[in-house]
């Protein structure tokens, strides 16, 4: 069966490059731009992994984190951002990312033991 893959993001050309880059490699991806959004494709859960956007326009990353977390509780996490500057860290990706670099992060993080 396919991994799940939830990806949040605010910014519609984000959300549809990840998912035409992560869906060519045989991931099942459900996107969301918020809450709103969110609260539609949880119906899809459990999810193996989130993506998501840390600085959202409307809602808080951990908010969403955490309503993913209910119906995903293994759910595994790779945070995006274009805003912040932060030390490698094998669960964020800064914004732009090369797409195979996506891919691989993704591919990782998966692999890890839950």
């Amino acid at each position: 069966m396919a991994e799940k893959i939830l990806v949040i993001d605010d910014e519609p050309l984000i959300l549809n490059t990840i998912e035409r880059a992560l869906s060519k490699t045989g991931y099942v991806i459900k996107k969301a731009k918020d809450m709103n959004e969110l609260n539609a494709v949880l119906k899809y859960a459990p999810f193996d992994m989130l993506i998501v956007d840390l600085y959202l326009e409307k809602d808080s990353a951990e908010t969403l984190i955490e309503k993913v977390k209910m119906t995903s509780p293994l759910v595994k996490i790779l945070k995006i951002s274009g805003l912040i500057k932060t030390k490698e860290s094998k669960n964020f990706l800064e914004k732009p990312f090369k797409i195979d670099e996506l891919r691989k992060r993704v591919r990782d993080i998966l692999n890890e033991p839950s």
